[in-house]
C-alpha cells in the first residue's frame, strides 16, 4: 500500500488511526466518515498525548470548585503561544495590520473594508484569548476585505452564563452605533458560534449575516448520530464538552434558554435571524446540531442560509496550523458567501 506524502512524514500511526476510524464506522455503531489525511495525522498526534484530555476536565472541574491554577496555567499557554503585535505588523506588512483595543483584537485590511465582522472564539465559554484564532482572522481581513473585531468576552467559570451572551449582545450594539452605514456580521467558531447567534437572537435586526463555525448550539447533542459516531474523537470528547459545559451553565438553562443553547429558540425568532453561513467539521460530535439547525431554518423558508461541510475535519480546526486544507477550504466557502451578501 502506498502511503500518501503527508501521512508518511508523520509516520505510520496516522495510517493506523485512519483504518482504525474506518473499521469503527463498518463493525457497527453509528457510521463515521474517514478523517481526512491530515486530520488523521493530527488525531495519530494527540492519541498517545490522550491523557491530556483528562486533564483538561480535570481543569475546568477544578476551577469550578475554585482552584484555578491550572486553568489559569491552561490559559496563559494559550496566550504564550501569540508574537507580539509588533512581531505580527512586520510579518503582515502591506496586507494586514493588528491593533489591541481594550476587550479587541482587530484585523483590518490594507485596502478599504467592505464590512465589518464581530468575531467570537471558542474554547468552550471557559478558555481562549480574542486572538486565539489569529491566523484564521487576518486572512478574513486580507482575502475577503473585513476588518475583523475578535472580542475577549467574558470566560466562565468565574463569569458563568449569562455574561457571555450579555456582554456579547451588547458589544454588537456598540459596533453597530460605530459603524452605521457599513455591513455588520457576528461570527465565531464553536461556542463562539452560538454565542453569535445568541447574539443575533438577543439584538434583531443589527446583524446582516452570521458566520458560524462548528457551532456549539446546545449542551448535548446526544441524540444526533453524529455525536455518538465522534463522541471520543480527540480536539473535543464527549467528557470534554460536558466539562465546558458544566462549567458554564446549569442545567436548567442549558436545557431551556435559548441563549444558552440558540438551537432551542422558537421559529418565529430563527424567522427574524438574518442569512446564516454555517461551515461544519464532517468528523465532530457537534455536527448534527448545525445540521438539524438549517433544517428548522429551510423549513421556515428562509433565503441565503448556507451549509457547508468540510470533509473528513475535526472540531476546532481553525485553531491548528496543521490543518491548513480545511482552513482553506472555509475560508473559500465564507468568501463566497460574502461576496453574494455583499454585491
Amino acid at each position: 500500500m502506498r502511503i500518501p506524502a503527508r501521512l508518511a512524514r508523520w509516520g505510520l500511526p496516522a495510517v493506523f488511526v485512519l483504518v482504525l476510524a474506518c473499521a469503527v464506522g463498518c463493525l457497527g455503531g453509528a457510521p463515521r466518515a474517514p478523517f481526512s489525511e491530515e486530520s488523521a495525522a493530527l488525531v495519530a498526534y494527540y492519541e498517545p498525548r490522550r491523557a491530556a484530555d483528562a486533564a483538561h476536565v480535570a481543569a475546568l472541574d477544578a476551577a469550578r470548585a475554585g482552584d484555578f491554577a491550572t486553568l489559569a496555567r491552561w490559559r496563559e499557554g494559550l496566550e504564550r503561544a501569540l508574537p507580539s503585535v509588533e512581531a505580527f505588523n512586520q510579518a503582515h506588512a502591506g496586507r494586514v495590520t493588528l491593533s489591541e483595543r481594550g476587550p479587541w483584537a482587530v484585523y483590518a485590511p490594507s485596502g478599504e473594508a467592505r464590512a465589518t465582522l464581530l468575531y467570537l472564539h471558542g474554547g468552550g465559554w471557559c478558555v481562549g484569548p480574542a486572538r486565539m484564532n489569529e491566523a484564521f482572522c487576518a486572512a478574513l481581513a486580507e482575502q475577503a476585505g473585513v476588518v475583523v473585531w475578535s472580542f475577549a468576552y467574558p470566560l466562565a467559570p468565574e463569569r458563568p452564563f449569562p455574561a457571555a451572551p450579555r456582554a456579547v449582545a451588547q458589544a454588537l450594539r456598540d459596533l453597530r452605533a460605530k459603524f452605521p452605514d457599513r455591513p455588520l456580521f457576528v461570527g465565531g467558531d464553536s461556542a463562539g458560534g452560538g454565542l453569535a447567534v445568541g447574539a443575533a437572537l438577543a439584538a434583531p435586526g443589527l446583524a446582516d449575516g452570521l458566520i458560524l463555525y462548528y457551532p456549539a448550539l446546545a449542551h448535548d447533542a446526544s441524540d444526533t448520530p453524529e455525536w455518538e459516531a465522534y463522541k471520543d474523537v480527540i480536539l473535543l470528547t464527549a467528557d470534554l464538552m460536558a466539562a465546558f459545559s458544566r462549567a458554564y451553565v446549569d442545567e436548567t438553562a442549558a436545557r431551556t434558554d435559548p441563549q444558552a443553547s440558540p438551537i432551542l429558540a422558537d421559529d418565529a425568532a430563527l424567522r427574524a435571524l438574518p442569512p446564516v453561513l454555517t461551515v461544519a467539521a464532517e468528523c465532530d460530535l457537534l455536527a448534527g446540531l448545525s445540521r438539524r439547525f438549517h433544517g428548522r431554518l429551510a423549513a421556515l423558508g428562509r433565503e441565503g442560509d448556507a451549509r457547508v461541510v468540510v470533509p473528513g475535519s475535526l472540531h476546532g480546526f481553525l485553531s491548528f496550523p496543521r490543518l491548513p486544507d480545511a482552513q482553506a477550504q472555509a475560508l473559500a466557502a465564507t468568501r463566497a458567501w460574502l461576496d453574494a451578501r455583499l454585491r
